[in-house]
């Protein structure tokens, strides 16, 4: 069975097989190419990936077999570490802007934010322009979420933006 504690990340391949999707891929492994991120255990992504957690197997081993996620050596899976923040709470270092789209990303998508706060975390992080990243976050969520919660989202981020 597929460690579901392991933390994978992308390879240049996995990168470059959502680009030109050469691959014959089911649906839910594709998903699961594109949410995992290298710094959440594969765990979090079987809703996203729309199985069981026994039919990991099955959606995980291709991905690996194909060489397009590898696992993240000398991580730590944040939901466990001691001094990680309580989950759906924006980091207080994080610009205003930053924490008010994660914070409607979390109104909208609820229980499925996690992929869309990560992304919104990563731009305000490294001082990448936020609507980009919103808008970057919605194509995601269309992908793997829901397209007229991504729509929503989007729109109401631009409002927020444009403020």
């Amino acid at each position: 069975m597929a460690d579901l504690q392991g933390v994978y990340a992308r390879t240049e391949a996995g990168v470059a097989e959502i680009k030109a999707r050469a691959l014959d891929l089911t649906r839910k492994q594709r998903n699961l190419l594109i949410v995992i991120d290298g710094k959440n255990a594969l765990g979090s992504f079987v809703k996203m990936a729309g199985c069981a957690p026994e039919q990991m197997d099955d959606v995980f081993g291709p991905l690996i077999e194909h060489g397009l996620i590898a696992p993240v050596i000398g991580t730590v899976n944040p939901a466990l570490a001691q001094d990680a923040p309580p989950s759906g709470v924006p980091s207080p270092t994080l610009p205003p802007a930053a924490q008010e789209l994660i914070a409607l990303a979390e109104r909208v998508f609820e229980k499925h934010a996690g992929p869309v706060v990560l992304k919104l975390e990563k731009a305000a992080a490294s001082g990448a322009d936020l609507l980009t990243a919103a808008e970057s976050a919605a194509k995601l969520a269309k992908l793997t979420i829901d397209e007229s919660k991504a729509r929503d989202f989007l729109a109401e981020a631009r409002r927020l933006m444009s403020a």
